[in-house]
């Protein structure tokens, strides 16, 4: 009897498992659908569609992920051109994400298992996406939204607007190159996209790259490793408008750096336009070369100074207007004058504010704005730095300052390191990239996963979240 009940267990523990694999499986499978609706949002629809959405997900299995294409075109050209883009979105929702494996397969309609594609036809493929220039799989998906209509101008910004309408206007590109510099959130990106906006409904068929400057580096590192790198100058010498976001980004890479030189000599040299986003002035970046700073500061320079009270009412107005909401004057009145750190966070206030109505039904006052944010005004008030919180959190711990850009992995350094890039990210305006090079120049998804992780402590460690309410509380009155 006992032998026929253990069976019988035996048996229903085997379901209970094949069950609870099913269900595992099938969330893993919405996290590969999760990663490819925000890959979809950073590139152009054509690309999705030809080189990601083809994408199925395998399995996720000792923190590599598996995914199939029905066509070895499509495995290789996700490899080797939108490897970094699916990893950096992929390891949101693929806890400890190492490696990706893109495998060729046909579905088998008589079973569920794959076998590897042997009849494959490069021509049949090539034929299908020879829509996909070259100018399509690097740049960035424009921001439609961003367009010169909907961009607030004011005596801070005038500047910048100006030079980018003109260079639209302009079909002799009569500044080259234009270099617009300001801090972070003031609309240097918002004016990049309104240039590629406008230069492509004037002229559909020009060659134009939008890109950032890492991007520019993954493509270039991507070509001496595909010992191609011949292909790689003569593509990126054959378009008309190279816009690059955020150069500082590529200083201190030697290499890159001198590639870039000469790509930007060369597109100068055949009267092509070129158009560059930082948030420091050319010669202020110290880790360019100096003949690149020269080069860069030989056109026109223009760059954002300090929103004013005029302005950010202003922008607040239009946000307000285009999204057909209704916040009271006297609110808006409020953030203008509080929060002058930048404009992002300027829209990000105003949007908690209005998430908090719709989901609460709370009324959009004064009083609950006012503690509804009362974080970012914290913020403001003290206008933080990375060095700063860095700073404060080895107090709390009592460590060298160093031990925050060092490259050590003790648990007693590499948790509180962790700490600080939280901290970093929660209740400032930097970027990945930003905290993790003031962070000994570590590469964003370390700080990625940083953030992370200490999210996911945070549910489950009482002293964790003791000691993160201790250090803000310092850093705020500090």
């Amino acid at each position: 009897m006992s032998k026929i009940r253990s069976y019988s267990e035996t048996k229903e523990t085997k379901i209970e498992i094949d069950q609870d694999l099913k269900v595992f499986k099938s969330l893993q499978d919405d996290n590969w659908k999760k990663t490819k609706n925000l890959i979809s949002k950073n590139i152009k629809e054509v690309v999705w569609k030809a080189w990601i959405e083809p994408l199925k997900f395998i399995e996720y299995e000792k923190k590599i992920l598996h995914l199939s294409s029905d066509s070895q075109l499509i495995s290789n050209r996700a490899e080797t051109q939108y490897y970094e883009n699916i990893f950096f979105e992929a390891s949101k929702y693929f806890e400890g994400l190492t490696r990706i494996i893109i495998h060729t397969t046909v579905s088998v309609k008589s079973s569920n298992s794959f076998k590897i594609e042997k009849n494959f036809n490069p021509k049949v493929d090539t034929l299908i996406h020879n829509d996909l220039s070259f100018v399509d799989t690097v740049s960035m998906k424009i921001n439609t939204k961003f367009t010169f209509d909907n961009f607030v101008v004011g005596t801070t910004n005038q500047m910048p607007y100006a030079a980018s309408k003109r260079i639209c206007e302009e079909s002799s590109f009569i500044y080259n190159p234009l270099y617009i510099h300001g801090n972070v959130g003031m609309g240097k990106t918002h004016l990049l996209n309104a240039i590629a906006i406008d230069l492509k409904h004037k002229n559909p068929n020009i060659k134009l790259v939008l890109m950032s400057a890492e991007r520019f580096m993954y493509q270039f590192i991507k070509s001496i490793r595909q010992k191609d790198t011949l292909k790689f100058k003569d593509q990126f010498r054959s378009i008309d408008v190279l816009i690059i976001d955020d150069i500082q980004f590529i200083g201190g890479k030697g290499s890159t750096q001198e590639e870039f030189f000469y790509t930007f000599n060369n597109l100068i040299d055949d009267g092509k336009q070129i158009i560059i986003s930082s948030n420091k002035s050319p010669f202020e970046l110290v880790d360019l070369e100096e003949k690149l700073k020269s080069r860069l500061g030989g056109g026109l320079v223009v760059d954002f100074l300090p929103t004013n009270y005029e302005l950010r009412l202003d922008i607040l107005r239009k946000k307000v207007n285009l999204s057909g909401i209704s916040v009271p004057i006297n609110v808006l009145q409020f953030l203008a004058n509080k929060i002058i750190s930048n404009i992002r966070e300027l829209e990000g206030a105003l949007n908690r504010i209005w998430a908090n109505h719709e989901l609460t039904g709370n009324d959009i006052t004064l009083e609950n704005s006012e503690r509804l944010l009362s974080d970012i005004l914290l913020v403001n008030e003290k206008n933080l730095s990375i060095n700063f919180i860095q700073e404060q959190v080895s107090l709390f711990f009592n460590l060298k300052l160093s031990d925050m850009t060092s490259s050590r992995r003790s648990i007693s350094i590499a948790r509180p390191r962790q700490i600080a890039m939280y901290i970093c990210k929660t209740i400032t305006s930097f970027s990945y990239p930003e905290i993790g090079k003031a962070f000994g120049g570590k590469d964003h998804t370390t700080v990625m996963h940083a953030v992370k992780k200490i999210e996911a402590l945070l549910l489950v460690d009482q002293k964790l979240k003791k000691q993160l309410s201790e250090l803000k509380i310092s850093i705020f009155s500090s």
